[in-house]
């Protein structure tokens, strides 16, 4: 029997949890449609416009981004900071728009290619970091699966930062032990 191998594990994994995460930003954004779209504008006519008038404004859903676009940015930091430079615009939903598919096209084709690059070098022997990158990925998916059911929780961003910080650290670690090593093995 073949042994499960990381190069597609690590791909095959963070899509499943990314495509659970964006179907609950996308129901969160049928919901609200559900509530909110299918009421008529609120509009105080005994105050001038001037003077702060309320209004409904249907560009947005949430005062910023959604918790759950947050958390598949954070999941795949390159891929989330490159996809959302190109499209600032994904974090907006309104009645009909719930979510952007050309930005999570985009997104998702850089983190597969991520995540399999990154599993190709986790499958060489000897290679380090298996254990955390996994431990990252089974955090990714209850997070994913908890989201679903009691709604996104604020941890799950943080969380993933953290697994960013410790694996830039890991990486400078061993990136300046092996320079170290090299310069002092010369003659």
């Amino acid at each position: 029997m073949a042994r499960l191998r990381y190069r597609w594990l690590l791909p095959l994994g963070h899509a499943l949890v990314d495509v659970i995460v964006i179907s609950h930003l996308i129901w969160q954004g049928y919901q609200w449609q559900r509530q909110l779209c299918r009421q008529p504008p609120v509009v105080r006519t005994e105050t001038p416009p001037s003077e702060g008038a309320e209004r409904w404004d249907p560009r947005t859903l949430w005062d910023g981004r959604p918790r759950d676009l947050d958390f598949l940015l954070v999941g795949t930091l390159p891929a989330g900071l490159i996809s959302y430079a190109a499209r600032p615009e994904a974090g907006l939903q309104n009645c009909s728009r719930w979510w952007d598919p050309v930005w999570f096209s985009i997104y998702e084709s850089i983190a597969l290619l991520f995540w399999f690059l990154l599993g190709g070098w986790l499958d060489r022997p000897g290679a380090p970091l298996r254990k955390l990158l996994g431990v990252y990925l089974g955090l990714r998916l209850a997070f994913a699966l908890f989201c679903w059911l009691v709604g996104m929780p604020s941890l799950g961003p943080g969380v993933e930062t953290l697994f960013w910080i410790v694996l830039c650290y890991r990486a400078l670690d061993r990136g300046c032990s092996c320079l170290h090593r090299r310069l002092h093995a010369r003659p």
